[in-house]
């Protein structure tokens, strides 16, 4: 297998594939990447979803890719009863996630100022299909379900020069037919240089959540990034990190995070309700496995 590595998402891209990659055949997967910062980042000011939360309340007509992502983000915050929300952005600001990770993880943040907002109980974008806008009742993060829309466009480019896969932060996507199975490492959340566990992969996705990885202190009480859109505050989930297999790292990604909000017994009960490969790991590092795996 040939390999191929580059920064990207504030991680880093590793591409494994059968066929040995020239300059021409990685420049489209690098410009996809690319253009998905550009897109959704909510770090930078110029990006397409920061000039979106900037005009709240206002039709905004927007690219046929955004139009895709948010289409996809209203879907699963059905398919979810409201446990996936991208109107969490006010809530991961005042938690501190105001800045890039790279820049907070495992720092004391002082001088964060609480602010009095409402959690989002709706879904947060008015879509109009004729017209491709959208009027933003809220602000919004696409971080996680851009994630995972990125690395099945690239494995969708990766498929024409052979077989592989392509794993962004330890989120992985498989493309073409794979001679063997993967076998998948689950790092223990609170020792990654340890492997707690192991699943099997053949095609589609394995994405992970966990709230051990993206943390910070505010004024000394511990914060994460995995917000609860029922309180508005970093979940208090007894599961510490949730790996969900599906057919696409989009929804692989998103239900590993449900999954997680979702706690213990309600996350197990969606699992097995979904149908979903699963490996859950407690705060006690228990470890639950689901759907065959």
């Amino acid at each position: 297998m040939f390999q191929y590595q580059f920064n990207s998402m504030s991680t880093m891209v590793t591409i494994s594939i059968s066929h040995e990659l020239f300059a021409n055949d990685l420049l489209p997967v690098y410009k996809q990447f690319e253009f998905v910062e550009n897109l959704c980042s909510r770090f930078l000011p110029d990006s397409e979803l920061s000039k979106l939360n900037q005009q709240l309340e206002n039709e905004i007509s927007i690219s046929p890719e955004m139009y895709f992502i948010l289409r996809e983000a209203e879907r699963f915050y059905r398919e979810t009863s409201g446990m996936f929300n991208p109107g969490i952005l006010e809530a991961l600001e005042t938690n501190g996630y105001a800045a890039s990770i790279e820049t907070i993880r495992g720092k004391e943040l002082t001088d964060t100022v609480p602010k009095n907002f409402k959690t989002v109980r709706t879904f947060p974008v008015t879509l109009n299909e004729k017209r491709q806008t959208a009027i933003l009742h809220a602000t919004i993060d696409l971080g996680g379900i851009a994630k995972g829309w990125i690395l099945d466009r690239a494995a969708q480019l990766l498929e024409k020069h052979g077989f592989g896969f392509i794993n962004v932060g330890g989120d992985i996507r498989v493309f073409g037919e794979l001679p063997r199975s993967l076998n998948i490492g689950i790092e223990n959340p609170f020792d990654p240089a340890n492997i707690l566990t192991s699943l099997q992969l053949e095609g589609g996705a394995v994405c992970t959540s966990t709230s051990a990885k993206r943390k910070w202190l505010v004024n000394g009480e511990e914060r994460h990034h995995l917000i609860d859109p029922r309180t508005g505050t970093s979940s208090n989930s007894t599961i510490v990190s949730a790996t969900i297999t599906a057919p696409t790292a989009i929804v692989a990604d998103v239900w590993a995070k449900t999954v997680l909000l979702l706690g213990e017994k309600k996350g197990q009960e969606w699992v097995n309700k979904k149908g979903l490969g699963a490996v859950l790991i407690n705060k006690n590092g228990e470890i639950w496995r689901g759907g065959g795996l």
